[in-house]
């Protein structure tokens, strides 16, 4: 990290800060890296993942470790408000990555209803009624597309099931 706060001018930290916060705990590089190497930004990232773990993920603690080492007070400043403004995308990757440490966590999901038109049809239907698509992310930070194909008895089950719930 003190690689990073050793970037001049302040512009060009802001820039390198604001991409590494923004990729944290995504696999990656950022695209702006003012000609430093993978493994120092990897070591930015990592030391700033475990900060953020010791520090139980109380942001307002993470600012007082950043302002006990000593860096230069402008750039820890731009490093704070960086923080504030991510704050909440920071809190939910960190989530994610958490969760996803132990299986993978669904991200996002999308659904499609083949809707059937005359109840003759739906007693012989033979193909799926829904389809579920989920995007999962695994812990080592790659999202993951999933495909399930929902029957009519499934779909009904999980109808019954939701209606039951009080």
């Amino acid at each position: 990290m003190d690689k990073i706060f050793q970037i001049e001018p302040l512009e060009a930290f802001q820039n390198v800060s604001e991409k590494i916060i923004t990729d944290l705990y995504y696999a990656g590089t950022p695209s702006v890296l003012n000609n430093l190497e993978d493994d120092v930004i990897a070591a930015a990232k990592q030391y700033l993942i475990s900060v953020i773990s010791e520090c139980n993920f109380d942001l307002q603690l993470v600012k007082d470790v950043f302002n006990s080492k000593g860096w230069p007070e402008e750039k820890v400043k731009c490093l704070h408000g960086l923080i504030d403004r991510n704050k909440s995308d920071l809190l939910n990757a960190a989530l994610n990555q958490y969760n996803s440490s132990y299986c993978e966590t669904i991200v996002n999901f999308d659904w499609l209803v083949k809707l059937i038109l005359g109840t003759s049809e739906l007693k012989t239907l033979k193909y799926p009624l829904l389809q579920l698509v989920l995007s999962t992310l695994h812990k080592n930070g790659k999202q993951n597309n999933v495909i399930y194909d929902i029957h009519k008895d499934i779909l009904l089950k999980m109808i019954n099931a939701l209606e039951s719930i009080k």
